[in-house]
């Protein structure tokens, strides 16, 4: 009889808990902005003059990418999937092919390592114009998750450890997702240059200018960096020649006689004789 009151009580504390609680509804979502703030830029109409640096173009994929299966170094053939007119001329039409290089490949992981690919795009060939430079909007490819999911996955990966005493083990050695990009997918492209269009019969293919930092004088690579001149020694003084004695003349003794001899030489003469006589 007890065990029938209690369960008859705890029977009525629920009922009196699904009455009291209000019946689950949806979050209504939040207002929309007035304005979608965006980082890219909006591309060019195609009558405008010229294509800025920085303008998007969309490439298909004719191969596929794999962070399991692709190599380092290897060249992905794609093609343009619109045309590129600038001005009214198209510069190039659709389907004009191009080539990205895989740079470097990381594989998935144990411990939800995801896989991840580099890549290279090469300058898109126009013809009788010249290679225009081109980028990736992303040159790092990995899988991204959202906030949602990896709080999901977490709080599983909590619940499944409290009820399973093996399963840290299995959330230690569990392999992440690899990143695999199908044939036929669409990959963004930057415009690493400006197409100036102006005169049509005279297409300029403009690079940006260098990046000023901080207001400083940009290097160009072409010039050298001037080199640092030693200063030369001082001249050293000029030695002065030491002073010398001046030779003294000598005379001849005054009771010396120089008589001219017979042969033409010269020759002292007899001294006199202290008498004087001769």
């Amino acid at each position: 009889m007890p065990r029938a009151r209690h369960l008859a009580a705890v029977l009525g504390l629920v009922a009196l808990l699904f009455g009291v609680t209000p019946a689950a509804r949806a979050i209504p979502p939040p207002d929309v902005p007035r304005s979608t703030p965006t980082t890219t830029p909006t591309p060019a109409p195609p009558n405008a003059s010229s294509l800025p640096f920085g303008s998007p173009l969309y490439f298909v994929l004719d191969d596929p990418i794999s962070s399991g299966k692709s190599l380092a170094g290897q060249i992905v053939h794609m093609h343009l999937q619109s045309p590129l007119i600038v001005n009214n001329v198209t510069l190039a039409p659709e389907g004009t092919p191009a080539t990205l290089t895989i740079v470097s490949v990381h594989k998935a992981a144990a411990s939800d390592n995801d896989g991840s690919v580099q890549i290279v795009i090469q300058p898109l060939m126009l013809q009788g114009i010249g290679t225009l430079p081109i980028r990736a909007h992303r040159e790092y490819l990995t899988v991204e998750h959202t906030g949602g999911q990896l709080a999901t996955r977490g709080t599983t990966d909590t619940i499944t450890d409290v009820f399973i005493p093996i399963a840290g083990f299995y959330t230690a050695l569990r392999k992440g997702h690899e990143i695999v990009l199908p044939v036929g997918s669409v990959l963004r492209a930057l415009t690493g240059a400006t197409l100036d269009a102006g005169n049509t019969a005279a297409i300029a293919i403009i690079p940006p200018p260098p990046m000023v930092m901080n207001f400083d004088v940009p290097h160009s690579d072409l010039t050298p960096a001037p080199f640092y001149t030693q200063q030369p020694p001082p001249p050293r003084a000029t030695p002065k020649p030491r002073p010398t004695a001046v030779p003294t003349p000598q005379t001849p003794p005054p009771d010396e006689v120089f008589t001219p001899a017979p042969d033409g030489s010269a020759s002292p003469a007899p001294a006199p004789s202290p008498t004087g006589t001769k």
